[in-house]
């Protein structure tokens, strides 16, 4: 574990980050790939501290006054002066994230709160250290009454004051993004209804869908414009300053975080005309936009890939591909490649296997995060590429 003093480019080492971060956005021919090394994390049991030293880890229904963010912040705090577990903050998911291999450390609403499904009343319980979202009780009819009127929802109001925390606490070490757990239009209308009655929905209504789809964009978009408010410019940035994204990379300007993992069960023509229409409007929120996918949803890619205002196609892969599926995989990344930077994430079964994607894909605006199981990392050199860990005191 390193640690350094300051987040701008007066440290060495962050300077030489965020050129390689500038190369990414501009796929430049020199010094664009960007590497990371580190546990898969699949999702780990989370906690919400309290202000007088308790934590929360179940609730039958979660809501806004369990989460206090200078409690979080403050656990941040003394995590940072203590004596760090690098193994333990592999897998830590709260409120801000360490630096590791070329990408660099942040902060951020915390992740795991699925944010603007309980803007829209979508209850939200937490069994275990996990948190999960169930449908509306009041259905679709509920939530078009409901509209996008946010300015005095709870929810709302605590993702300001989470970034404000943030801001005035973590910034001059832990860069604060807007980018948490921000789900696309078609993932909400999936949470209002229901995985099984959105799929039927979009045969049977589509101008319902229609309808709970502006309703959950203007609730998106409110919700980007609301965080830019209350943001500044990454001081010390390589080109007029910039902002930190949900992955540790630096981007030239506002970025947005979306995402439509809903598409993976229906056909590219579906996705293209009843849910793309809604995504570019988020895509075009702000001058840069990562759009998140997992590799089951690659058939929605090559429409995402003709989207020009769409800058950066991230992609989870897990599970990893097998013979028959990979040669798919790897060449829709190829095609990605060609035209967008691509961030992939992925859980290696072999350090083999991520020594092979890396030497089959172009280096040209790619981040590859290769995570593997404990055992198998342990199998890596300490001082291999990309696998330095470090946080800002």
């Amino acid at each position: 574990m390193n640690r350094i003093e300051s987040v701008s480019r007066k440290d060495a080492r962050i300077a030489e980050k965020l050129g390689r971060h500038k190369a990414f956005w501009e796929r430049a021919q020199e010094n664009s790939l960007l590497r990371s090394v580190g546990v898969f994390a699949a999702s780990m049991p989370v906690h919400l501290p309290q202000a007088d030293g308790t934590a929360i880890t179940h609730a039958e229904r979660l809501t806004p006054d369990m989460v206090d963010p200078a409690a979080m912040v403050a656990e941040v705090e003394r995590w940072l002066f203590g004596t760090p577990d690098t193994h333990l903050l592999t897998h830590w998911q709260a409120a801000a994230s360490f630096g590791l291999g070329d990408l660099l450390p942040f902060s951020q609403p915390f992740f795991k709160i699925p944010w603007i499904e309980a803007m829209l009343g979508c209850p939200i319980t937490m069994t275990e250290g996990q948190i999960w979202v169930q449908r509306h009780s009041g259905g679709a009819q509920a939530v078009l009454q409901q509209g996008r009127n946010l300015a005095h929802n709870p929810w709302f109001q605590l993702y300001c004051a989470f970034l404000s925390q943030l801001r005035s606490r973590l910034d001059d070490r832990f860069p604060v993004t807007a980018n948490t757990l921000l789900r696309g239009p078609s993932d909400l209308v999936a949470a209002i209804l229901g995985v099984r009655e959105a799929c039927v929905g979009w045969i049977d209504q589509p101008e319902l869908m229609a309808k709970l789809m502006r309703v959950c964009t203007d609730a998106h978009l409110a919700v980007i414009e609301a965080g830019y408010e209350l943001l500044d410019p990454y001081a010390d940035g390589p080109a007029e300053g910039g902002y930190i994204s949900g992955w540790g990379i630096w981007a030239p300007g506002p970025v947005v975080r979306t995402q439509a993992d809903h598409s993976t069960l229906l056909s590219p023509e579906m996705y293209e005309h009843q849910i793309l229409p809604f995504d570019l409007e988020v895509i075009r929120a702000c001058p840069c936009c990562i759009f998140h996918l997992h590799n089951p949803g690659l058939h929605v890619a090559p429409a995402l890939i003709e989207v020009d205002e769409l800058d950066v196609i991230e992609v989870v892969v897990d599970p990893y591909p097998g013979a028959a599926r990979k040669p798919y995989e790897m060449a829709m990344y190829r095609r990605i490649l060609e035209r967008k930077p691509l961030i992939l994430d992925v859980n290696f079964p072999s350090l083999e296997e991520a020594d092979w994607v890396l030497g089959e894909l172009a280096h040209r605006g790619l981040n590859l995060n290769a995570r593997f199981s404990p055992e198998t990392l342990a199998l890596l050199p300490a001082d291999a590429p990309a696998s330095e860990t470090y946080l800002l005191c």
